[in-house]
């Protein structure tokens, strides 16, 4: 006997829906068909689109920025989450300059992840790297992390990769993230949070993406350009590089750079809107939609911290960077552009960052799903991050999420949230 039927459900299938029932054995898709079959537990999806588990790449759990931490752990960031349709997240490992300190980095991560109530993966994360790239590409992979996050800014901090270590981690089998914004294009100690976005322009973000995207074409590298904020980055990238995009170079972006503009930055509470790449202006924000099919994968980069924090200091450069996103990712980009969003939380990351068992639903695969009701509307008010407040309150919002479904395990229904327990995914 099966333990759960999601029955009569609009089943995404790839490219397509079908009116299918889907059956799920010992946390596995084991069978779909028209046909009715015994389980334990029967869902009726009538009329409701049943997907694959979404995929957030990037997310920034326990993330500290100077003084503050961020509001949400693994624990309550995946609590959002499962409210959200999220059943798998990729957190990122300290920054390191050395080898030698990626086991500690590794294990710490590990630590915080047994709190999750749904599966997680770890990105490596390098600053100023003084050590051997060929040595931590290999102690990467033999803990299944495929993925090395870079930063092209942040020297203040030693985080500023140099570009002939970003060169030899470039690789076929590793995939390089990038926070992309051109240093010397910035400056670092802005004091009004209204004017904030003219100390990052989105040509510091458009000159590093092209720089890098550069040297991903010579070596023949993967490279993952993060929270792409800018639409002109878009279309320059397409400009110069119009055979790499989604072959060699991947872009992701985050719906804040959808929604929210800088004109949020001139209320009197334009700190809690302050994040990095900072929110661009009207013309960007459009342009972006314009280019939405250049996107790869949608993610939150899931970074809140309270208000107390946020408002703490009046200058910009004191504030902690970062914005909600988990709970309302999907909703909120469906509302924009409808089925063709569904690939950018499923089956595009989990090609991307190798998750073999993820982003589909089919025989095999790990039984995550999402039921998601596209004929509700409703207006975003709160969230279930511990952060007190959500960026998008006010918006409103086509379509709910009613059950969330991970490894067979429902930990989220009807508003009611169950738990669970993830599991650290290996890759490679």
């Amino acid at each position: 006997m099966y333990e759960i039927g999601i029955v009569n459900g609009r089943v995404y299938l790839g490219k397509e829906f079908k009116v299918m029932n889907v059956y799920i054995k010992d946390g596995k898709f084991a069978e779909i068909t028209k046909e009715k079959r015994a389980c334990e537990r029967e869902i009726d999806a009538t009329k409701k689109m049943v997907l694959p588990g979404f995929i957030d790449g990037h997310v920034h759990l326990s993330y500290q920025d100077g003084e503050f931490i961020s509001a949400d752990d693994f624990e309550s960031g995946s609590k959002t989450a499962a409210y959200g349709g999220v059943t798998t997240f990729m957190d990122f490992l300290e920054p390191i300059s050395h080898e030698d300190q990626f086991k500690e980095a590794f294990n710490k991560r590990m630590k915080m992840g047994e709190m999750s109530a749904i599966d997680y993966g770890f990105h490596g994360t390098v600053g100023n790297f003084t050590g051997d790239t060929d040595k931590l590409k290999k102690m990467c992979k033999s803990s299944g992390i495929t993925s090395i996050k870079v930063y092209t800014t942040y020297s203040e901090l030693d985080r500023k990769c140099p570009d002939d270590v970003i060169y030899q981690l470039l690789d076929p089998e590793m995939m390089v993230l990038a926070h992309c914004e051109e240093e010397a294009m910035l400056k670092r100690r802005w004091l009004a949070p209204s004017t904030y976005e003219k100390s990052r322009p989105a040509m510091a973000e458009r000159s590093a993406a092209l720089h890098l995207a550069g040297l991903a074409e010579k070596k023949e590298g993967n490279l993952y350009i993060a929270h792409v904020s800018a639409g002109s980055t878009l279309d320059m990238i397409k400009l110069k590089f119009p055979g790499l995009i989604g072959k060699k170079i991947f872009l992701e972006s985050c719906p804040h750079y959808f929604y929210l503009s800088d004109v949020k930055l001139n209320n009197n509470d334009g700190n809690l809107y302050l994040t990095n790449p900072p929110l661009r202006d009207g013309k960007e924000l459009m342009r972006l939609r314009r280019s939405f099919h250049l996107v790869d994968t949608i993610a939150s980069d899931h970074c809140p911290f309270m208000i107390e924090d946020k408002m703490k200091y009046e200058k910009a450069y004191q504030v902690p960077k970062g914005l909600d996103g988990l709970e309302y990712t999907f909703p909120l980009m469906f509302n924009l552009f409808g089925d063709q969003v569904i690939s950018k939380y499923t089956s595009k990351p989990a090609e991307l960052f190798g998750l073999k068992n993820k982003g589909e639903i089919r025989v095999g695969k790990d039984g995550d799903a999402v039921i998601f009701d596209n004929t509700l509307s409703n207006t975003i008010r709160e969230s279930h991050s511990k952060s007190d407040y959500t960026v998008y309150e006010g918006l409103k919002i086509r379509g709910k999420i009613t059950t969330t479904i991970s490894r067979g395990q429902v930990i989220m229904s009807d508003d009611v949230y169950y738990g669970g327990k993830g599991q650290y995914l290996r890759r490679g």
